[in-house]
């Protein structure tokens, strides 16, 4: 069985695991990210990917290429921020679930004392697992089949934005792969504010306006790659989630006309 890899971010100083509860032995392997480049000091056993990042969209870039670089083969590829606490014995449940079912990624569910973006992801009182259609980019744990896939389309993306909510479902779906899910039963801890939104990035970009980017890149790979599935039901859902930005619900002026463009091209009406 290829071995599941968690990713701990850290920014070089102390403990990068300080925030990881070990309450058991971890079933995986772990290592950490500094994003300050290298001259972090030595960490004993563990393996260090040391690059100097802005933030975890290029974090995620550089984590793909090493990983890849190495030749190894991984089952899940998880990378928890820094400011993230959960426990070992919440990895370990979540990674032992996810290898019999398969699912794309999953996350822990949200503390509602956490700090946060998105309340949905808030833990739910009497679940145990729910299917979601995405997961942050906080903590997410990624098949490594879908995580080296999106390399090439996440190039040049700083923030992340857009990554977890474009990139990793459309390829979810163009690789026919199991649901992405949030475990209820596991809970985690976002410890400090968001300081995305609003940033100007090196690259001249918000982190939202990297989003609308993402965003049309992927409907261009969909376009080039999969036309099957534009105009589909899920495809209305991704490009224009109803409980996504206003901005994104222009798809959805043509989606009584859909079937029956799909139908047409079957057809061979129209090509």
């Amino acid at each position: 069985m290829p071995d599941d890899l968690v990713v701990v971010a850290w920014n070089g100083s102390g403990d990068p695991f300080a925030l990881l509860e070990r309450d058991a032995q971890p079933e995986f392997r772990l290592a950490a990210f500094c994003y300050t480049g290298p001259g972090h000091p030595p960490l004993d056993a563990v393996t260090v990917h040391a690059h100097a990042t802005q933030c975890k969209g290029e974090a995620f870039q550089a984590l793909i290429a090493d990983l890849s670089a190495s030749g190894e083969t991984f089952g899940y590829v998880g990378f928890i921020d820094d400011d993230v606490a959960m426990s070992i014995s919440g990895i370990n449940a979540m990674l032992a679930d996810a290898r019999v079912h398969g699912h794309a990624s999953f996350s822990a569910s949200l503390s509602r004392d956490s700090y946060h973006s998105h309340p949905r992801f808030f833990t739910l009182a009497g679940s145990t697992k729910r299917t979601v259609a995405w997961v942050e980019v906080m903590a997410p744990f990624i098949r490594w089949d879908m995580l080296r896939a999106a390399g090439p389309l996440i190039a040049g993306n700083t923030s992340s934005y857009g990554i977890d909510q474009f990139v990793m479902p459309m390829l979810q779906r163009a690789l026919r792969l199991p649901d992405t899910v949030i475990y209820d039963s596991v809970v985690m801890r976002h410890t400090r504010p968001i300081t995305s939104d609003g940033k100007v990035y090196r690259n001249g970009l918000t982190a939202d306006q990297e989003r609308v980017l993402q965003r049309q890149r992927c409907m261009a790979f969909l376009r080039e790659q999969h036309p099957d599935l534009l105009g589909t039901p899920w495809w209305f859902d991704w490009a224009a989630p109803w409980n996504g930005p206003a901005r994104f619900w222009g798809p959805r002026l043509w989606q009584p006309v859909a079937p029956l463009l799909r139908l047409a091209r079957r057809l061979g009406i129209v090509g």
